[in-house]
């Protein structure tokens, strides 16, 4: 059930998009992908630089950071980590955003 709701979500999704000229849809995409740029790539600098101090003064290994750093958060006591994540969450929106903008690129320009 729930697949055939993301499956109708999409199909939705691709009938509204096509509604929108290309061109407006282009400058849409590189908004939404310039504005997830701005704010994703300095919270990701900044949450790897917080996560690895919070390692460190906490005296756990930062083997495997860059790899799966999410997977070192439940090592981390509750403040650093609600701190980590917080950062983590924006990071992960503006990665999404930039996916999405590229998304909106890719559709008009095909």
């Amino acid at each position: 059930m729930f697949e055939a709701l993301v499956a109708a979500l999409i199909v939705g999704l691709l009938v509204a998009l096509a509604w929108i000229p290309p061109l407006t849809l282009m400058w849409l995409g590189v908004a939404v992908g310039t504005l997830g740029a701005l704010i994703g790539i300095p919270a990701g600098f900044v949450y790897h630089a917080k996560l690895w101090a919070a390692l460190q003064d906490a005296g756990i290994p930062t083997k495997g950071m860059l790899v799966k750093p999410y997977a070192l958060h439940d090592k981390l006591d509750e403040e650093p980590r609600e701190r980590v994540r917080a950062l983590f969450a924006v990071g992960a929106a503006g990665f999404l955003a930039t996916v999405v903008g590229a998304a909106g690129v890719t559709t008009a320009i095909v």
